[in-house]
């Protein structure tokens, strides 16, 4: 749902911006579901270039000036945990009227909790630049490498997805429980079913 709420945004504006103004912006995603190689490659190359660009700029290289890749690698996920931490608890939860988030039968009351779960996006993060880390040290042994060859190119992209998989909950459940979903679908038609009277 992130991945496609993303692809309508980047496709919007890129081909909004352009047309206005006459400046050429680059693709928010590079295929990253089904053509991503490992995690790095995923989260550095594919998922989301904007945010890639900023936090590259503004984290990665003055950390790495001044300490190591690893380092500087989990300074980009920690940043990026605590920026969605600000996105979900300051902008979707803390500012909004919980009465407005029970008010649509095709979001249950019980999963719209307003409960203001802290650290979960941060955990999400931290997990994968941890993944980060661990396939750059593995990345030099030989057994790794030759798991990687062994491997048909197609299935690579699910092995990566399915790291972020059993974690996935800890970055999905605040915008759950936040109402984002149900704001997302004020502005997209959704079809419900309706129960038939007898």
């Amino acid at each position: 749902m992130f991945h496609l709420m993303l692809l309508f945004i980047g496709g919007t504006f890129s081909l909004v911006i352009p047309l206005a103004t006459g400046i050429k912006i680059i693709d928010l995603m590079h295929n990253p579901l089904f053509e991503s190689t490992s995690p790095s490659d995923f989260w550095g190359r594919r998922w989301n270039m904007t945010a890639h660009k900023m936090l590259k700029r503004a984290v990665f290289m003055p950390i790495r000036r001044y300490s190591s890749t690893f380092v500087a690698s989990l300074g980009v996920f920690i940043a990026s945990g605590l920026f969605h931490e600000y996105l979900v608890h300051v902008v979707m939860i803390y500012k909004r009227d919980p009465k407005v988030m029970y008010t649509s039968s095709s979001c249950p009351a019980k999963v719209l909790e307003h409960e203001v779960q802290l650290g979960t996006n941060m955990a999400f993060f931290a997990w994968n630049g941890i993944l980060v880390v661990i396939e750059r040290l593995l990345k030099k042994h030989p057994m790794a490498k030759s798991i990687g060859l062994a491997l048909p190119p197609y299935v690579v992209p699910f092995f990566i997805v399915l790291t972020a998989l059993p974690v996935a909950h800890w970055f999905s459940n605040p915008y759950v429980r936040g109402g984002y979903f149900y704001d997302l679908q004020v502005g997209f038609p959704v079809i419900i079913k309706v129960a038939q009277e007898i």
